[in-house]
């Protein structure tokens, strides 16, 4: 009896040791997380699935009366006036806003009262938007049973182009994430980097180096996905914008693997908080557009920024491209990792073992 309690004890001493190792293995830790995280993120997507905030145009004759139902009644709904369904198709078209309304009061049947071009982009978003148009509508005309409206696409979007910014989003942010900081990590590791700071190269060069490097893989890969996708022939001003957009977000990215591997006492201990946080990071601005909660969530991540912009540049086709947000909010992220990195090497005593 007594060697079937030592038995136990041992056990149970060996299982609190794992258990102790466990917790100071990031891998370990990334085995358990990504898949908690994952589950938490699809749970609170499900639950909201079909309410989210859109952003409405309103044109037309006696369409004050609509626009002030749907303030007063519709919390999920921010609408603006405009003053003809062209305006509103357009930014519509460009990604400004998610659907136009024209209302054409002297038509007979409630059906042909409106016309209605939806962002369609998105197939989920789609569907989304159509059904809560025609909830509002069947409300403001007190229809229980509500008639069939017609819905239409503001621009025809290609299905190839419009995966594309999502392929760009991950790309990007695996090249600053993953690359830059394991390439950093490694030659510390294999004493390189305490090698060249014995030369005239000291470390500002070291990181500037390395934040080109990712630049030019980050401008080479989009130009190969473009081309493959068919989008460089979308004319020199979105493919400008498109330039500026990825540049400042290679940036964003790659001072974000720089700080990694930085702070980082070996490339093994890198390279898992790379894949640690790289899911969190991704996860948010890819599904921003499924409910309210995410649609916040996706704010304090550097990828909805620049899957927006991307979205803007490469997918819509509105004449006018509102990315003045986007790129302000890159470039505040880009800012701010750089000055973590210049602190950090400014009070480092030695940035080599």
């Amino acid at each position: 009896m007594s060697k079937i309690k030592e038995n136990f004890k041992i056990i149970f001493l060996l299982i609190k040791k794992d258990l102790k190792e466990s917790l100071k293995n990031r891998t370990a830790l990334m085995i358990i997380m990504l898949p908690l995280f994952a589950s938490l993120m699809f749970s609170l997507v499900s639950s909201q699935q079909l309410v989210r905030n859109f952003e409405l145009a309103v044109s037309g004759q006696e369409s004050q009366g609509l626009i002030s139902f749907i303030n007063n009644n519709f919390q999920n709904f921010k609408v603006e006036e405009y003053p003809d369904l062209e305006a509103g198709k357009a930014e519509t078209a460009a990604g400004n806003i998610d659907a136009a309304i024209n209302y054409k009061p002297e038509a007979e049947n409630i059906e042909d009262r409106y016309q209605i071009y939806l962002d369609s982009r998105d197939t989920v978003n789609f569907f989304i938007l159509r059904e809560n148009i025609s909830q509002l509508l069947s409300s403001y005309h007190n229809l229980s049973n509500g008639p069939q409206f017609d819905f239409n696409s503001a621009a025809e979007v290609d299905g190839t182009s419009a995966i594309l910014p999502v392929w760009l989003t991950v790309t990007i942010t695996m090249i600053g994430l993953m690359l830059i900081s394991a390439s950093l990590s490694e030659e510390k590791d294999n004493k390189t980097l305490a090698a060249l700071l014995v030369t005239k190269v000291n470390i500002y060069q070291v990181v500037t180096a390395k934040s080109l490097f990712a630049l030019i893989l980050a401008l080479i890969t989009s130009t190969l996905m473009g081309a493959l996708n068919g989008v460089l022939t979308v004319g020199f001003k979105r493919l400008l914008f498109a330039f500026i957009v990825i540049s400042i977000a290679t940036f964003v990215f790659s001072g974000l693997g720089l700080i990694i591997s930085l702070f980082s006492k070996s490339q093994s201990s890198s390279r898992s908080i790379s894949t640690v946080i790289y899911f969190p990071i991704i996860f948010p601005a890819l599904v921003a557009d499924v409910s309210p909660l995410t649609q916040r969530l996706a704010l304090f991540f550097p990828t909805h920024y620049l899957y927006q912009a991307l979205d803007k540049v490469l997918v819509y086709q509105g004449g006018r491209i509102q990315l003045s947000l986007e790129l302000l909010f890159l470039s505040i992220f880009a800012l701010v990792f750089y000055l973590i990195i210049f602190i950090y090497i400014r009070k480092a005593d030695s940035l080599v073992e």
